[in-house]
């Protein structure tokens, strides 16, 4: 299965978006298959953007998830719309896609908007 960004976006905004500091299972969200939504989630644990406590007796309910500190960091970086859509044009314009890509370009985007904003930034 094919990575997708929108789907990683939208499952970290949920997972943040969670009252508790801890889910019991992945939320579900709307448009997408729960087998993509699992694949996902463990991509994002993988990239340590995530965490699960463990995975119930059939292996296909993670239990006890949320982002790590990294995770909240990454989606700060992508929460806005527009850096967001800016990011997503220039990771297609360039052919490919990576966490790390996608951090240097939103990261790239917000300081060429405080700089307009006359507000300096080291890089």
């Amino acid at each position: 299965m094919k990575r997708n960004p929108d789907l990683i976006r939208d499952l970290m905004l949920a997972l943040e978006a969670a009252e508790g500091a801890e889910l019991l299972r992945i939320p579900d969200l709307p448009g997408y298959a729960r087998h993509q939504v699992d694949h996902h989630f463990r991509l994002l644990v993988e990239a340590d953007l995530a965490s699960a406590g463990h995975v119930s007796s059939d292996g296909r309910r993670w239990v006890a998830v949320r982002l790590t500190w990294a995770g909240h960091d990454h989606i700060d970086i992508i929460r806005d719309r527009r850096v967001w859509r800016d990011t997503k044009a220039a990771m297609k314009k360039a052919g490919f896609w990576s966490l790390e890509t996608m951090g240097v370009v939103a990261r790239t985007i917000i300081r060429e908007r405080l700089e307009a904003l006359g507000i300096g930034v080291n890089p």
